[in-house]
């Protein structure tokens, strides 16, 4: 009897920690390292937006010519968009006066062994044949990008001067560009290294700054062989100097953009990215433009007084820690930015859909 007693009272408690659990559910942090979920919640999420039950069945998939055009009409809506929000920055920053930063950068220099096989030297060894080559890598950081511009830009390459060699010809360093694979290297400049320690890469970083690739890979070929005097001889680390100027709305739009982004591991309430590939998710066949896209979510707890969307929030943040009756906020969207998706639809034909809030630009507890 006891046993038969005790089995409605646990099955009871255990029903009412469940409807516990399922009410506090709607504010807990999704686990989102599962990506195979993730991915299955933002096609269903995309199809219920498209009006579809379903990806639709093509049979015949639109000429090269359509789905060339198909990509000029979403690439020019895709800068339109861009375009709005440039103008929006620009309204914002009007009037502004440029104020002055100083980066201290950590480049990689390496030597490129370009030596030819069958030249060695009296104890055999593989002798380098002038001129030296050295490849210099540069990756962008945080607080180091597009919307700086370059004033100056040095970097302390030797620690003592070189002596003219001979002929009394000063010793010259030529600075190339070296591009993806298959390319061929671009001279940017050329200077004298007789008195100098420092290397003017102004030309070279400016340009890299403006464009769209993460990191800069240069050739600096030198006309004597400076390896004792590289101020890495002594295994000490290169320090670029890039002077810059940015208006103070941009500084404070880009600091915004940093705090959102998901990565001091607090576990509050912040911005996450995940990389779609409409190839991936098999899509590619229907969607023709973007090929991908990083959605990005907001996940995180909401502690008392952290980025509140309102008074109201910070009461029941408030009330939330005096008393668990109240649910705290929640980790939410405070604004989205617009998508364009151009697409096949049910009857085959290339149409454009305009996503106004597909992605998140922050977030916030309400």
């Amino acid at each position: 009897m006891l046993m038969s007693g005790a089995m409605p009272r646990m099955a009871a408690l255990t029903c009412l920690q469940l409807l516990l659990l399922l009410r506090a559910a709607h504010c807990r942090p999704h686990a989102w390292d599962q990506d195979r979920l993730q991915l299955e919640a933002v096609k269903k999420a995309i199809l219920e937006r498209l009006g579809m039950a379903a990806p639709p069945a093509i049979r015949h998939r639109p000429d090269p010519e359509s789905i060339q055009r198909a990509q000029r009409l979403y690439r020019r809506a895709a800068a339109e968009l861009a375009g709005n929000r440039s103008r929006e920055e620009e309204e914002e920053e009007e009037g502004e006066e440029a104020v002055p930063r100083l980066h201290r950068l950590t480049p990689t220099l390496l030597p490129w062994l370009d030596i030819p096989e069958g030249h060695r030297d009296a104890q055999g060894q593989r002798e380098p044949l002038g001129p030296h080559r050295y490849h210099l890598l540069l990756s962008r950081t945080a607080d180091f990008q597009r919307q700086l511009r370059v004033v100056r830009a040095e970097l302390k390459l030797l620690r003592q001067p070189l002596s003219p060699p001979a002929a009394s010809v000063p010793p010259r360093v030529t600075i190339s560009a070296l591009p993806g694979a298959g390319g061929s290297a671009q001279v940017l400049q050329s200077q004298d290294l007789q008195d100098s320690l420092i290397l003017d890469l102004t030309g070279a970083i400016g340009p890299w700054l403006a464009g769209p690739e993460p990191s800069l890979r240069l050739q600096l070929e030198f006309s004597t062989d400076v390896s004792a005097a590289l101020a890495t001889s002594e295994g000490k680390t290169l320090e670029l100097e890039v002077q810059t100027l940015e208006k103070p709305a941009r500084a404070a739009r880009r600091a915004r953009g940093l705090q959102e982004e998901c990565g001091k591991g607090d576990g509050r309430c912040c911005l996450k990215s995940l990389r779609v590939s409409f190839q991936d998710i098999g899509w590619a066949d229907w969607v023709v433009a973007p090929s991908s896209y990083h959605m990005r979510f907001c996940e995180g707890s909401c502690p008392h007084n952290y980025k509140p969307a309102s008074m109201h929030a910070q009461i029941q943040s408030r009330v939330h820690s005096l008393s668990k009756a109240a649910p705290p906020p929640c980790c939410v969207p405070a604004g989205y930015d617009p998508m364009v998706l151009m697409h096949l639809d049910g009857q085959g034909r290339l149409v454009s859909t305009l996503f106004e809030d597909m992605l998140v630009t922050g977030c916030h507890c309400a």
